[in-house]
């Protein structure tokens, strides 16, 4: 059985040419560890025969093997496989070159970041809201014993379309224990504002309560159309004008009394520093207006602080009744506060 294997690998061998077994497949040089001598018809060992049983065409061999100084066969030529056009492959199948060992990292990084697509931060939102606090305190003790408390919160929302605008003051003083004035005033606008127009739509309504009045409280809600005067980077000026209803609780008269509404109200920026507000309100009985009342309100703010947002402000409120029901007529209040912007 054996031999017949033998048998049949030798006349393959034969079948398949000179030196099959002493080409290489790629270059067709003598295999180094053997092969089978086309022209003697022997197997030849490098490592056991000598060097002139090698066959005619093979120079002397110092047994180092170096396909560079072998001759081949006369005739024979060496099954070798076709170079492959690197032109003609396409480039895309190309891998990229993978930098060597020991590349600059600062390199490789920043080439990572160019190829790297960083989307951009979204824009914030616009800043709808801004307001302040105020707050403001004094008094002494000894000979006479007095206190005085103040403090107030205003907002403002302004978009596109509409302002919203809230405006709380409070007050109490004391002088020898006993209360001289206690005081809570909210006044809120809702403005509608037309696009490309000077003119505006309004609600308003305020909630008044003073213990030292002939009434509780005194409710009073209008609406009615505005017009922006003047609107600049540093001066606004805004005049109104509508009706609406007033009615004064726990006081001797409580009916609900029909009212016009005439106003107006001032900004002015004189630096990065300094601001003016100012306001004027006409509120008739439309019924009888001998019976009115009328509000004047100015302040002044000065920046203390630009990073801490802190400022001083004063100002000062008129108050006029022309039915203070056995009071007096006119009140005038003035502070002196401490304002925080937000």
């Amino acid at each position: 059985m054996i031999g017949r294997l033998r048998l049949a690998i030798l006349v393959g061998l034969v079948a398949a040419g000179p030196l099959a077994l002493g080409q290489d497949d790629c270059g067709g040089y003598p295999y180094p560890y053997g092969g089978y001598d086309g022209v003697s018809g022997d197997m030849v060992w490098p490592l056991t025969t000598p060097v002139p049983a090698w066959g005619p065409g093979f120079p002397a061999h110092d047994w180092a093997f170096t396909p560079a100084r072998v001759e081949r066969l006369p005739g024979v030529e060496p099954t070798v496989a076709p170079l492959l056009d690197q032109a003609a492959l396409p480039t895309t199948d190309i891998a990229a070159p993978v930098p060597a060992a020991g590349a600059d990292a600062a390199a490789a990084d920043a080439a990572a970041a160019d190829a790297r697509v960083i989307d951009p931060k979204p824009e914030p939102p616009p800043k709808i809201w801004d307001g302040n606090f105020e707050l403001g305190l004094d008094g002494s003790e000894g000979n006479s014993q007095r206190l005085n408390f103040r403090c107030g919160v205003e907002a403002k929302r302004k978009t596109d379309h509409d302002v919203l605008k809230l405006d709380l003051d409070y007050h109490k003083n004391t002088s020898h224990l006993e209360e001289t004035a206690h005081r809570a005033y909210l006044d809120w606008r809702y403005e509608w504002l037309f696009q490309e127009s000077a003119w505006t739509w309004f609600a308003h309504g305020t909630v008044d309560y003073d213990e030292f009045k002939a009434f509780d409280v005194r409710v009073s809600i209008d609406a009615g159309l505005g017009y922006q005067f003047l609107d600049t980077e540093k001066t606004s000026l805004l005049g109104r004008c509508g009706g609406g209803w007033s009615r004064e609780v726990g006081s001797p008269d409580e009916d609900y009394v029909p009212e016009a509404t005439f106003g107006s109200e001032f900004e002015h920026a004189f630096s990065k520093r300094q601001k003016l507000t100012a306001s004027v309100e006409y509120t008739p009985d439309v019924s009888d207006f001998r019976d009115f009342r009328f509000k004047t309100k100015a302040g002044w703010e000065f920046l203390l602080d630009e990073e801490m947002n802190l400022s001083l402000k004063f100002s000062v409120l008129d108050r006029y009744d022309s039915t203070p029901h056995d009071a007096k007529a006119n009140d005038v209040d003035y502070s002196v506060t401490l304002l925080w912007s937000f």
